[in-house]
């Protein structure tokens, strides 16, 4: 016979298992530490972190694998494990792809060499 859970499933999103590392910032990156991602949803993360009582409130999240950085809130913490919610960015906090970076900065040099250019023809 299977037995039920009598606690409610509070969560508003459906988790994924998840098994893959991630790094773990500051601000101002002063402090790095790595952490493995157990699991996700569409709000949060599950940690698992040599030390969860270190950590701030808030911190970036980085996963390599999905080339992602995300600000984020702890919601609740023990030992070595930490949930934590993504935390939404403002209109002016939106980050920038790389791709798109990288052409801005390009196009930013080539507009630099044509004023040189056009300073020498004056």
């Amino acid at each position: 016979m299977e037995q039920q859970s009598t606690t409610p499933d509070r969560r508003r999103h459906q988790r994924s298992p998840a098994y893959m590392g991630g790094l773990i910032t500051t601000d101002r990156r002063l402090m790095a530490i790595d952490c493995v991602v157990r699991n996700m949803s569409g709000a949060g993360v599950k940690l698992l972190v040599p030390n969860a009582t270190l950590l701030p409130e808030e911190f970036e999240l980085h996963i390599a694998r999905h080339e992602s950085a995300s600000r984020v809130r702890t919601r609740w913490r023990r030992e070595r494990e930490l949930g934590v919610e993504v935390v939404p960015l403002a209109a002016h906090e939106a980050p920038v792809p790389l791709t798109l970076a990288r052409r801005i900065k390009r196009l930013e040099a080539e507009n630099a060499g044509l004023k040189r250019r056009l300073g020498e023809c004056e």
